[in-house]
């Protein structure tokens, strides 16, 4: 799917406010899951895929919501408990890593908002924060462009691993 097509289908889901926020929450959750693998396509690429880590996920959220006329921004912490899930028919356990979701503002209700997890809604998230909430910005798009895509391989490497002596 393209992102076009994305804003289009939330668009004829008639669908508006809160409601209209979480179709498209859910939409890019079930058409790109998470991946280490492509950390250098650029979001629109990887939503093409069906695959990409938080920063490309919530990119696309985050122009999604915009053109769907809501303001939407992307915010980062460095620290969040995630929970135990299984990637690729490995456990990953509780860690802490840092993400990369929408913080969405609605009507004068401002809530997190983050494709990483079908459950999510606005106002609830699948991880728990244990850092600062700060604003994404270039300087940070950066060096956070290249520090995933070293942390993504290690992460893949050692599920790899995993899988191998299961």
């Amino acid at each position: 799917m393209k992102v076009k097509e994305a804003i289009e289908q939330c668009r004829q889901s008639g669908l508006i406010g809160i409601e209209l926020i979480e179709y498209a929450q859910r939409l890019v959750c079930l058409n790109m899951n998470y991946s280490y693998l492509n950390s250098f396509d650029p979001p629109s690429k990887a939503f093409e895929k069906g695959y990409g880590y938080c920063w490309q996920q919530a990119s696309v959220l985050n122009y999604i919501l915009k053109k769907l006329g809501i303001e939407s921004k992307l915010v980062y912490s460095t620290q969040n408990i995630f929970p135990e899930k299984i990637y690729n028919g490995v456990i990953v356990k509780e860690h802490i890593s840092g993400h990369v979701w929408c913080k969405v503002r609605y009507e004068g209700k401002e809530g997190d908002v983050c494709p990483g997890n079908i459950n999510n809604r606005f106002e609830k998230v699948h991880f728990k924060l244990i850092s600062k909430i700060r604003t994404w910005n270039v300087l940070v798009c950066f060096f956070s462009y290249w520090g995933s895509a070293v942390v993504n391989y290690k992460r893949f490497t050692e599920i790899k691993r995993q899988s191998r002596t299961s």
